[in-house]
């Protein structure tokens, strides 16, 4: 199941930018869970996952002719990637076997004051 998040609007033809968070751990978070994996190993799923996205991302969107652009590929914070496509696009990633949540790709700054 992939999580959507409520502020994603799936129902516009505008250009909408939002991050893919892959199922697959970036890799230091990976050997902290598992020790039987090594690093390379972890780098290498990591690898895996955003090539497998990329195969999706041509059978998903690219042959029903739906427009998108990669903006940047996250491997350490997080793994995943931002994409810029139309709202209605969205739907069509559903399918996707790496896919663990689409979340806004927005701003968030810290307050200078922050209340405590």
């Amino acid at each position: 199941m992939i999580y959507i998040d409520p502020d994603v609007n799936l129902h516009t033809e505008e250009f909408v930018q939002v991050i893919i968070e892959f199922s697959t751990s970036p890799a230091h978070v990976a050997i902290l869970s598992n020790s039987f994996l090594s690093l390379e190993q972890a780098t290498e799923q990591v690898e895996q996952s955003h090539r497998h996205f990329q195969k999706e991302l041509e059978i998903f969107l690219g042959e029903k002719h739906y427009p998108y652009t990669i903006v940047h590929y996250y491997k350490k914070g997080i793994n995943g990637v931002a994409l810029e496509l139309q709202g209605i696009a969205i739907q069509h990633l559903l399918s996707s076997q790496v896919i663990k949540s689409i979340l806004p790709n927005r701003e968030m700054r810290i307050p200078e004051n922050p209340i405590m």
